[in-house]
């Protein structure tokens, strides 16, 4: 109550007008960075008001030390430095930077917003899937994690400022695409979006020791498990399609819901890929560059924004090359709000491979993916996966020189 009639007394007569723009476009500007949808109506007021305490102390000197600001840095680094970028206009106007401190103080606010959108907390153990906006690298994974672990519950794809905030009730274990910073001593474990054999033996060992299976029950419903004792007595002619049917018989076992779209939907890859986005790069001197010539018929057809691509390369630059889901394949996205108009994607082969992020991991084919929302591209990512999961796919796709080929390539094989 007192704190409310101080916002008012402060708001009247304090000149506040002049404040409360910068608390719009910090608020503004944390949107458009982080992916996240705090209104600015919860918290312009009170931020508002914050700006004014933190205006007068660096006016004056006088510093603020923040008991807990290791804390901050450390377990919510990803809020606490897109605060540090969106708090540059207003350090302009005071003539001075603010210091850690500050930056803590108003992070706190950006993370109490976000706290308060949560939905329930689930009510039974579960796996949380991060990864850096939650859309396409995730996807993928959360797909496979289902379909070779019934009964163990995923949560939907986090971005890494939900992760950060979330009180991460029931929790058991983090299985992410990216590198995140433990909390609550809930065990990480880091993979690609296209797990290896090694990271698959990786994230058993992380579900048996969290005590969510054991390697008995893992044995069981593991269904590549399956695939490779048939395949030491049996010539299979359709892994794919024999996987997809021992999927089906296992759902009618454990009652549990089909993960994988079903095959009417397999033609979903081709239709977002019209002839002119599908093709041939050539000539490539960075990844960049190819990043940005492979989103460019996105931005020609009006489907993307150009701060799109740019953060595109600024998620990669920043948490490294999650996006390469293995044998040279990188799936370029963002999330909706960084400059998606409508659903789209491209398909584009590089001539030779380029390292991204200092040869960490190379490049041979850039899919480019701009969903308009967290579901309409489900079916394209299904899709996706199936093609990268039969053995031959990429191999005989990396053969071809026309775009001719390339095109009816995907045509026979989707």
């Amino acid at each position: 109550m007192g704190f409310s009639v101080h916002l008012n007394v402060q708001l009247k007569f304090y000149n506040l007008p002049k404040l409360k723009p910068f608390a719009v476009r910090m608020i503004s500007n944390f949107n458009h960075l982080s992916g996240a949808h705090v209104s600015i109506k919860s918290i312009s007021d009170s931020l508002t008001v914050h700006l004014l305490s933190t205006y007068y102390r660096a006016h004056y000197n006088m510093p603020f030390e923040y008991p807990d600001l290791k804390d901050i840095q450390q377990h919510y680094h990803h809020t606490f430095e897109i605060t540090r970028k969106v708090v540059v206009p207003f350090e302009k106007y005071i003539h001075q930077p603010l210091s850690d401190d500050e930056i803590a103080l108003i992070a706190i606010y950006f993370g109490g917003a976000i706290r308060e959108q949560k939905t329930s907390p689930s009510t039974q153990n579960e796996v949380l899937v991060v990864c850096s906006s939650g859309i396409g690298t995730s996807r993928l994974l959360l797909q496979q994690l289902e379909s070779r672990y019934r009964g163990i519950h995923f949560s939907s794809p986090m971005n890494v400022l939900q992760y950060e905030n979330s009180d991460l009730d029931n929790v058991q274990l983090v299985i992410s695409t990216i590198k995140l910073q433990a909390r609550r001593d809930i065990p990480i474990t880091t993979v690609s979006a296209f797990p290896s054999s090694l990271e698959w033996k990786i994230i058993d060992n992380a579900i048996i020791k969290a005590g969510l299976a054991t390697s008995d029950t893992l044995k069981i419903f593991n269904v590549d498990t399956l695939l490779d004792i048939v395949s030491n007595y049996a010539m299979i002619r359709n892994p794919m399609g024999l996987k997809l049917a021992l999927n089906d018989y296992l759902n009618q076992l454990t009652q549990e819901p089909l993960l994988a779209n079903s095959q009417e939907n397999l033609s979903e890859l081709i239709k977002l890929l019209p002839s002119e986005h599908v093709g041939f790069l050539t000539h490539q001197k960075s990844w960049k560059q190819a990043v940005r010539a492979s989103l460019s018929p996105l931005l020609e057809d009006y489907s993307i924004e150009k701060n799109y691509v740019d953060q595109i390369i600024n998620l990669t630059e920043t948490n490294g090359p999650y996006m390469v889901i293995g044998s040279g394949v990188m799936l370029a996205h963002a999330a909706p709000r960084d400059g998606v108009n409508s659903l789209g994607a491209t398909f584009f082969l590089l001539d030779h491979p380029l390292p991204v992020i200092n040869d960490q991991k190379m490049v041979r084919l850039i899919i480019g993916l701009a969903p308009i929302d967290y579901e309409k591209h489900l079916s394209f990512i299904s899709d996706l996966m199936k093609q990268l999961q039969q053995k031959d796919w990429l191999t005989n796709l990396y053969k071809l020189n026309s775009k001719n080929d390339l095109f009816k390539y995907l045509y026979k094989n989707i």
